[in-house]
């Protein structure tokens, strides 16, 4: 069964960092390659907490600011038996772990108020490198004093202590963004030699062996996880998102559509499930359904996700797909909107087949202004002398169409402009005589045709 968990759905207010030190959080930088260490991060980082400590592998840089504290490790140690020595070590009621290339955003920070010895904070970890946003959670803001609070190896888990103390979670999380692969120094090997590794390694490896194609593998790491009582509920549905996309790659649809569904019921606030329902009910061709799966995705996609492991499309890619699936459910109209979305994402930097089809599914519409909007997109840096044989006579289809609208102003605007720099152009000539017929423009239709003769 799925269910939420034990996040605390409470109000969290955040306080204005730049007037307020958070000095009730001491904040440890874990490097684990030194060449993270950013100067201008500390900076940022000493007008917000009241004390800092980086932990890093040999002697302290020279040019490390003194008021800044240095723990040198062992390369060999764990990343667990560091962090836990320096909570021992820690002289503020709560410690907050940083890795690496994480950059905070300190507004999301609640007041202190909000946190208690029961009562602590989720980290979301959005990491973006080139690719479609990834979202990992991981508990980082502890309460110090707790002794050994962190499980495994490189990959620090407190998820024993928060059950066995019965600590709520608020729902609300602290951001950190990142440029590298939270996961990626994980061996698996290594995380299984200690009695308590972290759950989420079942979610490493099953990640893996997917990407691999190894689909029953992974399912086999997720069905392990979902055994575990003691879970977090964003490792659980991480778990169970797994288990659907491998039953997916697997053809098994209906049981992966039911997971997804009942993973979408405990928690609507994800992406996996959406983009599970999405790809079975493309590849059914039931256009509608596959329609709705990608809108609620879409809809969703500004907010935070509740799950671990959770992954998302680039906006330009979920843009196409809704406008290309809304075509082929019928929704015309949506389909068009989307493209326009897509047309301003991309700021206008589109292929002429996109400004093709865009422009014909607006003349389709009867949407005048935007139809008006894309032919000069396509057209107005060719206009009036730059136009090859192909676009001449794509122009004249598409004023055709605007003819069979009845948007005869505009074309009459096009031709007399054509005319008046090929005036020898007799088909310009014809079209524009045409188009200030339909406008009521009788007398100068006649004075061009009286030209002809």
């Amino acid at each position: 069964m799925i269910t939420q968990g034990s996040y605390m759905r409470t109000s969290s207010h955040t306080v204005n960092v730049t007037d307020n030190k958070m000095g009730w959080i001491e904040l440890v930088l874990f490097l684990s390659d030194n060449r993270y260490l950013d100067k201008q991060r500390l900076s940022e980082w000493e007008n917000h907490f009241a004390r800092m400590t980086i932990a890093g592998m040999g002697p302290r840089p020279e040019d490390l600011p003194a008021r800044v504290g240095w723990h040198s490790y062992h390369p060999e140690e764990a990343r667990s038996t560091v962090w836990n020595r320096l909570l021992a070590e820690s002289r503020k009621e709560w410690t907050l772990f940083v890795e690496d290339d994480e950059q905070l955003r300190l507004d999301d920070f609640p007041r202190k108020k909000s946190l208690s010895p029961n009562c602590w904070l989720t980290t979301l970890i959005r990491y973006r490198n080139g690719g479609a946003p990834r979202h990992f959670y991981q508990i980082r803001l502890v309460h110090s004093g707790t002794g050994d609070l962190f499980d495994g190896r490189g990959l620090p888990d407190c998820t024993q202590y928060i059950r066995q103390q019965n600590i709520s979670l608020l729902e609300r999380p602290v951001i950190f963004e990142r440029q590298s692969d939270p996961v990626a120094h994980v061996d698996t090997d290594e995380e299984l030699s200690v009695r308590s590794a972290s759950p989420q390694l079942y979610l490493v490896q099953g990640e893996r062996y997917f990407k691999q194609g190894k689909y029953v593998h992974a399912a086999a790491q997720y069905r392990q996880l979902l055994k575990a009582e003691k879970l977090l509920p964003f490792d659980r549905l991480g778990a169970v998102n797994g288990l659907a996309s491998c039953l997916t790659e697997q053809f098994k649809w209906s049981k992966a559509l039911a997971l997804a569904q009942k993973s979408v019921e405990a928690e609507p606030a994800q992406r996996v499930p959406y983009l599970i329902q999405f790809k079975i009910f493309e590849l059914q061709k039931q256009w509608e359904k596959a329609y709705q799966a990608l809108l609620s995705y879409y809809e969703k996609s500004d907010r935070n996700s509740r799950a671990n492991f959770d992954r998302m499309l680039q906006q330009e890619e979920a843009l196409l797909n809704l406008a290309n699936v809304a075509l082929k459910a019928g929704r015309r109209k949506e389909a068009s909107d989307f493209f326009e979305k897509l047309f301003t994402v991309k700021q206008g930097k589109v292929e002429r087949s996109f400004l093709h089809r865009v422009l014909l599914l607006s003349i389709e519409l009867f949407e005048y202004e935007r139809s008006v909007s894309f032919f000069e997109r396509m057209f107005g840096d060719r206009l009036p002398d730059k136009l090859d044989q192909a676009e001449q006579e794509e122009l004249d289809d598409f004023m055709s169409m605007f003819m069979q609208k009845g948007w005869y102003e505009y074309v009459a605007e096009v031709y007399r402009t054509l005319y008046h720099h090929y005036p020898e152009n007799r088909e310009y000539k014809r079209r524009l005589i045409v188009s200030l017929t339909k406008i009521n423009k009788v007398e100068r239709a006649r004075e061009l045709i009286t030209d002809a003769v």
